[in-house]
């Protein structure tokens, strides 16, 4: 009896234990190449104000849903959305490369069902940062006591030691993460989405008292720190998603951009001459999210919409006007939104012949359609 007395309380006690102890949620490991979408809602019920249910589906770069990874939605490891918000959900790939690399992003540490999430108090609703590796293990443990208002997007040298966070009224920086972090602002901008990228902080912002649409702050940034302007637009221009290739060697790092112009309804092109950011035209689009990657002068991009998952080659190469039209892969279920959009990019080798295999399918659905 006192050795069945014993075995029960111990019983409980690692019940206990293990219930304190904060969970992720697991899946079938992600294929590299593939893409990874934010995903809203789960079709019950139409996208409003309150916390949504968030989903990172993964999708083939044909647009073929291979799995749904739920996130937690209640308790102390929730990351939840605002349901009816364009402008959250942004996700970006942490800098340290594949296989090591990470997607990050963000949400709220609220129930299902709370209502208008980004209004709460920091303190009594929490902004929360995830990631989740080609593994498929999604982690949500890193949670921040301090930011107001829409927390939108965050970044990283390498998914765990620091991060930078976008929301509606600040770039931030994380130096410490933890389940109960603080953070230092780099600048009070309305900012939406944050990029690494050879340890320089990139954003880009709506705010309608500045003109550079896309800014960066310099080298890992840890206190408020001037920005230099990128993409320069009208003060009522906003832009949303962008992302940064590297297509000519003659160029140190980065050298071409993509911006998504939010209110022209425009994918930008931009190529860095001379250490300026040129404009090399652009293509119509509802699309409020991309990635992307490059094989040689070639550059696949994929774009996401509130209801569109599309995708867009352009062949042009370094400073040369953008080529290429936008063909939709898949749409969104009722009551479900699409928001950020990302991949994690396979090894040079392998991925040069899946992405020549890739363009090739894609140009004949489109001949075909």
């Amino acid at each position: 009896m006192k050795m069945n007395r014993t075995f029960r309380l111990a019983t409980v006690a690692f019940l206990v234990t293990f219930a304190l102890v904060p969970l992720t949620s697991h899946a079938a490991p992600i294929t590299s190449g593939d893409l990874v979408i934010y995903r809203v809602g789960d079709g019950t019920a139409a996208l409003g104000t309150a916390a949504t249910a968030v989903f990172l589906d993964e999708y083939s770069p044909l647009g073929t849903l291979v799995q749904s990874i739920p996130l937690p939605t209640s308790g102390v490891t929730a990351l939840t959305a605002t349901g009816n918000s364009t402008t959250e959900g942004v996700i970006s790939v942490s800098q340290n490369g594949t296989p090591q690399a990470t997607l990050v992003f963000t949400g709220y540490r609220a129930d299902v069902g709370t209502a208008t999430p980004s209004s709460a108090t920091p303190a009594t609703v929490n902004r929360v940062i995830g990631t989740i590796g080609l593994g498929g293990l999604a982690n949500t443990t890193v949670a921040l006591t301090d930011p107001t208002g829409a927390i939108r997007s965050a970044a990283s040298t390498d998914g765990s030691s620091l991060f930078y966070i976008g929301t509606a009224a600040a770039v931030r920086y994380v130096g410490t993460p933890g389940p109960a972090a603080t953070s230092v602002s780099i600048d009070a901008r309305n900012s939406r989405q944050v990029l690494m990228s050879g340890n320089k902080l990139f954003a880009s912002n709506g705010s309608t008292s500045i003109t550079g649409k896309v800014q960066d702050y310099g080298n890992l940034p840890t206190t408020t720190t001037a920005a230099n302007p990128d993409v320069v637009l009208a003060t009522a221009d906003a832009v949303n998603g962008f992302a940064l290739f590297d297509l000519d060697a003659g160029v140190a790092g980065d050298d071409t951009l993509y911006a998504l112009s939010t209110v022209e309804g425009l994918l930008r092109k931009y190529s860095l001459v001379g250490g300026v950011w040129t404009a090399n035209g652009s293509i119509a689009t509802g699309a409020q999210d991309l990635t992307g990657y490059a094989a040689g002068s070639s550059v696949n991009l994929f774009l996401t919409s509130g209801t569109t998952l599309s995708s867009e080659i352009d062949n042009s190469g370094y400073n040369t006007s953008i080529t290429g039209t936008i063909t939709t892969l898949a749409t969104a279920s009722a009551n479900e939104g699409f928001r950020g959009i990302a991949v994690l990019i396979p090894e040079p080798s392998s991925f040069c012949l899946a992405i020549v295999g890739t363009a090739s399918l894609l140009a004949i659905r489109r001949r075909r359609s």
